[in-house]
């Protein structure tokens, strides 16, 4: 039976292979598949050198096999699996979520402005050990999405001996020239002094075409303490307490 050897967790959580080892697509596939039903936990398996197409069964993987975050650069031919994604991968999105129903319980955004939101924003969250994988990710959003994501907010959570996790969100935005940048950074834990709610930076003419009489300028209701709520939660769940 052929599957791929995962690094030991206690080594790193990320494990990188090249698909030039495997000779044939069905190969190929039955060492996906059993891989992926013998993961206990969280790992990130980045495959590169992929041929083209040899991708495309994952998209129609069986409902029994573990929970996976599938990404894909035809460019680089680099394929990047998050199997079984832990609760601190899904905090960001909760936070997200609750922010956006307070923005709408607070009139900031309508209902046309809602649609509009979640085409034009992306978010990459991951340990510190598969950073530059979120830096290419953001790059890609921002230059090849031809202007529909407008911003990128990147989280990177860093493990720590004593089962303590630290976190840094950065934002990234295109200036002027269509080059991204990074914006602004803020950290999550260790908490600063006082849990300050640290607003992020993205304004109303960031995320949609703004009609009179809203207000181009007015910031999006997105701050950290409420991040760092959910992610203490989520955190401790996994067994780790925030740095």
């Amino acid at each position: 039976m052929s599957t791929l050897s995962l690094t030991p967790s206690s080594v790193s959580s990320r494990t990188v292979v090249s698909a030039d080892r495997f000779k044939i697509q069905p190969q190929f596939e039955e060492a996906i598949h059993n891989t992926l039903r013998e993961a206990k936990g969280f790992h990130e398996l980045v495959i590169t050198n992929m041929p083209p197409g040899w991708e495309h069964f994952l998209w129609e993987v069986e409902e029994d096999l573990p929970s996976i975050r599938k990404t894909y650069n035809p460019e680089s031919r680099c394929l990047r699996l998050k199997i079984m994604p832990t609760y601190a991968h899904n905090c960001i999105a909760e936070w997200i979520s609750a922010s956006i129903s307070r923005a709408c319980a607070i009139d900031f955004l309508d209902l046309a402005e809602l649609d509009l939101l979640l085409l034009q924003q992306g978010t990459k969250v991951g340990w510190s050990e598969s950073y530059n994988d979120r830096l290419d990710d953001m790059n890609r959003l921002l230059i090849g999405g031809n202007g529909a994501i407008k911003i990128v907010i990147l989280v990177k959570w860093t493990k720590h001996a004593n089962k303590s996790v630290s976190g840094v969100l950065e934002l990234y935005k295109n200036d002027r020239q269509g080059i991204p940048r990074r914006t602004q950074t803020e950290i999550i834990f260790p908490m600063p002094a006082g849990d300050p709610l640290q607003p992020l930076e993205i304004r109303r003419c960031d995320l949609n075409p703004v009609q009179s009489p809203r207000n181009p300028n007015e910031n999006f209701p997105l701050v950290i303490s409420r991040l760092r709520y959910h992610a203490r939660i989520s955190l401790v769940k996994e067994g780790y307490v925030p740095a």
